[in-house]
């Protein structure tokens, strides 16, 4: 009898070390919460935040945002400039020169080859990407020997380096993986890909969670930290619970600003409030008949005042003050895209006789978002509006037109929808005539000439000072139009066990160096 208790103890005890019981909190283990379950993990096949997530993970790039804001070499040695000669005195040549040894997590080496190739995949119309601006204004990519790609774009394009093979865009892609496949929209890559990144995919088991384990090819070394396990859980209460419960070492981009002071009174946990080149707005669909009017949307934005919503909704966590600086960035210009003013008398009186009858979508499961959309409803109805709320689990509200997403289908009056727009201050993807989905990101779906023109011109030089004069002539265009109502300055917010060493959040993402984190003492 006792030797069978002992057997029984010991089959026990080799269960526990198998990994059957999870080690959150040892120092080879890492459990991330996060909200947001991805369509695919083929960055391609993605959008916003979450595309550059998993490219930062399981993949790597041409270059990369770090912690000081600095574009950086990531598989690139540097970033080109014209100072460099990476850059041509025309800006129609870029040059990029690569490491030696990088490999992908099948040991098979990357090169220039493989960025180039990747070019061509995005720009094949055959693959759904979401967007391939940036990519399209590439007449040719060259890998001239493994360690060297040339590009020869059509005219010159300032925003190319935050674009092309960078977080904002999409990683370098295995061409000995993909290209027998005439499309990459429907195969086994897309839930295990193999990539470059710090981290490999074990299992995705949809509706609950993705295992990998560290890349042992990984260029920048094999990442102290071994397992990684990301949990899609997308209640927030339940995400916070996790936390509280130690059931979790990370909280990833809290979707749900309202929860910032419960994080903050955690226990064992920091909070890093990251703020990002992206915005929270209210996005009017211009193509809407009963909001066409800019003066209607004018009207509309001035109904609501916007820094009381924001103290609100989100509790310190963002505030209301130039919102547009993440959307232009160091291009902001605060006197031609100033904070929009509540006037509730001229709302009333542009917006009464009027009758209209609006729908403002939004994302289900964070309250705080809720609280906006209720406070917004009452401040249209003071002014003779009538506003309906429809919510949208997160994986639908962001999904594609063709995959039922209501903001990219245009399927709205009004959306509450907060997204990233990158370092450049470029918005030819956000504002163009041309990107309207399904070819981009243009959810307003504004056409302007002036507007276009005036995309054209701040992309076609480098020069900083002349570019941020064009930006200003286009935010206060964009400010006589009003696509957006822009409410605040988008913060990433991450919780993590204080145990966890190297976090340094970058405008890109808290991931941007996952693979130097390690747990103390380790």
């Amino acid at each position: 009898m006792k030797r069978a208790a002992a057997l029984l103890l010991l089959a026990l005890l080799a269960g526990c070390s198998s990994g059957a019981v999870q080690r959150q909190g040892t120092q080879n283990e890492l459990v991330i919460a996060e909200q947001r379950e991805p369509m695919s993990l083929n960055p391609a096949l993605e959008n916003g935040q979450s595309q550059t997530q998993w490219g930062l993970l399981l993949f790597s790039f041409l270059v990369k945002d770090d912690d000081k804001g600095n574009l950086v070499g990531d598989v690139a040695e540097t970033v080109p400039t014209v100072k460099n000669g990476g850059i041509s005195a025309d800006g129609k040549t870029i040059t990029y020169h690569l490491r030696k040894g990088v490999r992908f997590s099948d040991g098979t080496p990357l090169t220039a080859e493989d960025a180039r190739w990747s070019i061509d995949a995005i720009n094949n119309p055959a693959n759904n990407v979401q967007s391939r601006y940036g990519y399209d204004r590439i007449a040719k990519a060259e890998a001239p020997d493994p360690a060297t790609l040339v590009l020869h774009l059509k005219e010159p394009f300032a925003p190319l380096l935050t674009l092309v093979e960078a977080p904002q865009g999409f990683p370098i892609f295995p061409k000995h993986v993909l290209a027998k496949y005439p499309d990459f929209n429907h195969i086994e890559f897309n839930s295990k890909p193999v990539g470059s990144g710090p981290y490999v995919v074990d299992t995705w088991k949809r509706g609950d969670r993705v295992v990998m384990h560290a890349n042992p090819y990984y260029f920048g070394g094999k990442p102290p930290i071994e397992h990684l396990t990301i949990r899609f859980v997308p209640d927030a209460a339940a995400a916070a619970n996790m936390l509280q419960a130690h059931e979790a070492g990370l909280y990833f981009n809290a979707q749900d600003y309202s929860q910032y002071p419960l994080l903050r009174s955690i226990k064992g946990y920091h909070v890093y409030s990251t703020p990002v080149a992206g915005v929270g707005a209210i996005i009017f669909n211009t193509q809407s008949e009963q909001i066409r009017d800019p003066r209607v949307r004018r009207a509309l934005a001035q109904a609501i005042d916007v820094p009381a919503v924001v103290r609100k909704a989100y509790r310190g966590a963002v505030d209301a003050a130039s919102p547009g600086t993440g959307l232009f960035f160091w291009a902001y210009d605060k006197q031609a895209y100033p904070d929009l003013q509540f006037d509730p008398a001229a709302a009333k009186r542009e917006l009464i006789d009027r009758k209209l009858n609006l729908q403002i979508v939004i994302q289900a499961g964070t309250p705080g978002d809720a609280i906006v959309a209720n406070t917004v409803a009452q401040y249209e109805r003071a002014a003779g509006v009538d506003v309906t709320i429809k919510q949208f689990n997160i994986s639908q509200f962001v999904a594609p037109a063709a995959e039922g997403g209501p903001v990219y289908g245009g399927k709205f009056d009004m959306a509450l929808y907060p997204f990233v727009n990158g370092s450049d201050p470029d918005t030819t993807d956000q504002f163009a005539c041309a990107n309207v989905p399904p070819h981009g990101y243009n959810k307003s779906r504004l056409c302007d000439g002036q507007v276009d023109a005036l995309l054209t011109a701040g992309r076609s030089t480098f020069d900083p000072a002349k570019r941020k004069a064009i930006y200003s002539k286009l935010e206060a265009r964009l400010n006589e139009l009003l696509p957006y109502a822009l409410i605040y300055q988008r913060r990433e917010i991450d919780t993590a066990d204080t145990r966890l060493h190297g976090i340094s959040p970058s405008i890109d993402s808290l991931f941007w160096n996952v693979g130097t984190w390690s747990y103390a003492g380790s």
